[in-house]
């Protein structure tokens, strides 16, 4: 197990360098990189001065083994607009995104019960509600939902802030973005947890535990959870991945100070050092929950062999 987990850890490195590398020639070739920090109405001599602050008016050989050696010194340099450096700002911001991707987790995992409640009851009103449901709020943009949330609870009914950061421990402020940001994940939690353990309970070894004499619950928790418990947590690895991206758009909406509102607000000022620093942060993040899934399949399942 040691030898593949540095070799994860290896392979997840070098994805990492590629995509540091592809953002260093992507500020370079989408456009002018000073030209996208200045003002529209920038003068010349403003222009010459920042890109000599910047560097960029040296080689863009240069420039790459700057780039590269600040990146593994931790050195995103500084932001443009805040006078402070980048990762700091990132890192500082990243509790609060965490913090709501974990609570949004959690909520989102609802959707195994619910699934589980569907398989064991087909074609009952309540497979027909959960089935209803969850096609539902796929098919709703979470946009929207949360647009529609904030004009129903926060403006007609007032019981809950349109927006910001009340503190960890008040409720009123997560309540909706964390429960707008599970939808999606919640309804293919039940899905899936549905579709799983519906194709477990038709094979032979559940027929065989029914002839033993074995009761409904014992097959069901301690046989059939645990052959679907792989694709569950497959979807479970993607799904926080996606709750981590997908707070980019909830931050932006509910006015959460986290990573994802930091992103938005540093595109939207074109502080580039910024919106480097928490996209490879956020590339970071990702690549440790698929890494922890990995490694956590021997644990669910002994039979995998990791080589």
């Amino acid at each position: 197990m040691g030898r593949y987990v540095i070799r994860r850890v290896a392979h997840s490195v070098f994805t990492l360098f590629i995509l540091v590398v592809a953002l260093f020639f992507a500020m370079h070739t989408l456009g002018d990189p000073v030209a996208l920090m200045l003002d529209t109405d920038y003068s010349q001599s403003q222009y010459d001065a920042l890109q000599h602050e910047l560097g960029y008016d040296r080689p863009v050989v240069v420039q790459f083994q700057d780039y590269m050696t600040g990146i593994l010194q931790g050195d995103f340099g500084e932001s443009l607009r805040r006078g402070q450096p980048a990762l700091d700002i990132v890192l500082a911001s990243l509790p609060k995104t965490l913090f709501l991707g974990a609570l949004a987790f959690l909520i989102s995992l609802l959707g195994i019960p619910l699934g589980i409640l569907a398989a064991t009851r087909p074609r009952s009103w309540i497979d027909q509600l959960v089935n209803a449901s969850s096609f539902a709020m796929l098919s709703a943009p979470n946009f929207w939902v949360a647009l529609l949330g904030i004009y129903i609870f926060a403006v007609q009914l007032n019981w809950l802030p349109t927006s910001g950061f009340g503190g960890y421990l008040n409720p009123s402020y997560l309540v909706l973005p964390a429960v707008v940001l599970a939808l999606n994940s919640l309804a293919r939690f039940a899905q899936l947890t549905r579709t799983a353990v519906m194709e477990e309970l038709t094979k032979q070894y559940v027929q065989t535990a029914h002839a033993k004499g074995l009761g409904e619950r014992v097959i069901l928790w301690l046989h059939v959870l645990k052959n679907a418990a792989i694709s569950i947590l497959t979807l479970a690895g993607d799904e926080a991945a996606s709750i981590v991206n997908g707070s980019v758009i909830m931050e932006t909406i509910f006015g959460w100070p986290g990573m994802g509102f930091l992103m938005i607000s540093a595109i939207e000022q074109r502080d580039l050092p910024l919106v480097l620093a928490t996209v490879v942060v956020a590339a970071v993040l990702v690549m440790l929950i698929n890494l922890v899934v990995d490694l956590v399949y021997g644990w669910v399942d002994p039979r995998i062999q990791y080589q």
